[in-house]
């Protein structure tokens, strides 16, 4: 208990401090990492910060995959607003086409006939999500019609149906009956976790290049100092991509060493 109430304290000082990116935020993040990472060491398995194989793999997979494709699809509308000049509205419907496909990435590795590639189509999935939120900035250029944006992540979203389901089976698969609430939590922290922290990263890169600034017009009126400006959003999808290729890496690493 004492350990999980250090993880949430910490990852809170975290995102807190990601909000206002100056040195007195150093102070509260400094406090968050000094209660997150061995709170963090203690509650995961063993291995799974160093990508050990099997089940530490696992669970480091799934914090992976859901913090890059979450941060990266969270900043998906307002850059459609702010620099492709959508509604609200059109920028939103932009994702609603994900909810089908991971959907139906997840029917489709509950095939029984696919149970035997599982660890395959973990990896599928991780390529599929890397290339989806890789491809996202290109969508800032102006000859680029938005609709590939909408058809890349709702790619991504198939890929994450594949990804999300398999690291529950699979972790389930390698761990002994008495362990599996243990390790199934702590799968799921991995998801929480990685969301925070990469929200607080990367919204903190955000701010960084400008993108959290408000231009006050003539008329009073306030807009998102984005507009015009991509840096911001830039330095988020490359935190993300990356995040997801090193995922795409770990992926190789689920299956247990053969003895």
């Amino acid at each position: 208990l004492v350990y999980a109430v250090a993880l949430a304290a910490g990852a809170g000082l975290l995102q807190y401090a990601g909000q206002e990116p100056e040195y007195v935020s150093l102070l509260p993040a400094a406090a968050g990492a000094a209660l997150l990472v061995p709170a963090a060491l203690r509650l995961m398995p063993r291995g799974t910060y160093r990508a050990a194989r099997g089940l530490p793999a696992v669970v480091l997979l799934r914090g992976l995959a859901a913090g890059g494709f979450v941060v990266a699809e969270s900043f998906v509308p307002l850059m459609l607003v702010s620099q492709r000049g959508l509604s609200v509205t059109m920028a939103g419907l932009a994702l609603a086409a994900g909810g089908l496909t991971w959907a139906l990435g997840s029917f489709t590795q509950s095939r029984q006939r696919l149970g035997p590639y599982r660890v395959r189509l973990a990896r599928a999935g991780m390529v599929l999500v890397t290339g989806a939120v890789a491809y996202a900035p290109v969508a800032l250029a102006p000859a680029v019609p938005v609709w590939t944006l909408a058809a890349a992540m709702a790619v991504g979203c198939y890929g994450m149906g594949l990804v999300i389901s398999s690291t529950s089976v699979l972790l389930l698969q390698l761990s002994a009956p008495e362990e599996a609430g243990r390790n199934s939590a702590a799968l799921q922290m991995s998801d929480s976790l990685s969301n925070v922290v990469l929200l607080a990263v990367t919204g903190a890169a955000f701010a960084l290049c400008g993108g959290g600034a408000v231009r006050v017009g003539a008329d009073g009126s306030t807009a998102a100092a984005t507009e015009g400006r991509p840096l911001p959003f830039v330095a988020v999808y490359a935190v993300a991509a990356l995040v997801c290729a090193v995922g795409a890496g770990v992926a190789g690493r689920l299956r247990e060493r053969e003895r």
